[in-house]
């Protein structure tokens, strides 16, 4: 095996004949906690791996069949089949099939077995939860009420589907070029589409949301509802005065936040302040500080605040004020 030849040599992790030299890679370097070959006369594998700061790209190919496991994570991985077949099982029933019709996924916090058939190859795509986090709270304008759950047995959606794996290959394709390198800007382009891409290709509990018509207008009292949270974001503002200003009950006006925007009037009051609070800390006032901030966009707990504010824009408030003051 010729290992330039592979997808992602440039950054190359092991090339070898020895399943013991396999089995330590995949341990230490994807953190598998499994492996067996049943023919180890035979195999030859090959893993190439790439960390971005929201994925994780690889490639990896097996002459001989092969079982990984691997414990839950905090990322999905998605398997696209270049030759071959595999197959991912997950639980006791659940068996995803990979080959170049069918993308696989692994979910977050779901450990998973990856039965590989002998010769084998494929681009393995990791994203953090906290990046698919991100773009979906970008997508919604709040984060989400609640963790992405997603069906790995469905089907992805089409033509979704066949664009990520286009996608997928093409950044392979770049990150292994000698000819040019990616400028920065358009690597996180890249990046954040693969991960949209993503998002709208498998089926999980915001696909409704996220497949919904742009021309489909919330009601008057959803915008209503945050024009009034926006002109009065500097205070608290509590779903009773909420209710009374739309002259709708609490239990209507929650229901017409889930349906047309995936979240609640108080997740979308905290992202309005987190947003506050970031143009804030980019201003890089030299007679301020974080926690001042804190206090002045309604966040009595520091703690709590740099939370929130790293899951909606995946950094801490004081590294974007740091980085708000080398500007000034």
């Amino acid at each position: 095996m010729d290992e330039i030849d592979y997808p992602l040599s440039r950054s190359p992790v092991v090339c070898t004949r020895d399943p013991e030299e396999m089995r330590d890679a995949l341990r230490t370097v994807y953190g598998a906690t499994g492996f067996s070959v049943e023919n180890s006369t035979e195999f030859q594998g090959v893993a190439n791996y790439l960390i971005l700061p929201s994925i994780g790209l690889g490639f990896c190919g097996y002459a001989a069949q092969t079982a990984v496991e691997f414990p839950e994570g905090d990322f999905a991985r998605l398997q696209v089949g270049l030759k071959g077949k595999a197959g991912v099982v997950l639980g006791d029933t659940t068996t995803v099939p990979v080959d170049e019709q069918h993308l696989g996924i692994t979910p977050p916090g779901q450990p998973s077995t990856i039965i590989f058939e002998a010769g084998f190859e494929q681009l393995v795509l990791r994203i953090k939860t906290s990046a698919l986090e991100k773009a979906l709270a970008a997508f919604l304008g709040a984060a989400p009420r609640g963790a992405i759950v997603f069906d790995p047995a469905a089907p992805p959606k089409q033509p979704a589907a066949q664009l990520l794996r286009q996608l997928t290959m093409f950044l392979a394709e770049q990150l292994n070029s000698t000819a040019s390198q990616l400028p920065r800007p358009t690597l996180i382009e890249l990046e954040q589409a693969l991960i949209m891409t993503f998002l709208s290709a498998q089926k999980h509990n915001y696909i409704e949301l996220l497949e919904r018509s742009p021309t489909e207008a919330a009601p008057p009292v959803v915008r209503f509802a945050e024009e009034f949270i926006e002109a009065n974001w500097s205070r608290a503002v509590l779903v009773e005065e909420l209710a009374a200003q739309t002259n709708t009950s609490i239990r209507s006006l929650y229901a017409a936040f889930k349906r047309y925007r995936g979240y609640s009037p108080m997740q979308f009051a905290k992202s309005v302040r987190l947003r506050r609070a970031k143009q804030m800390l980019l201003e890089g006032n030299p007679r301020t500080s974080v926690s001042q901030i804190a206090f002045k966009c309604g966040f009595a707990n520091l703690g709590h605040f740099a939370n929130d504010f790293r899951k909606m824009f995946g950094e801490l408030p004081s590294e974007v004020f740091a980085r708000g003051r080398r500007l000034r």
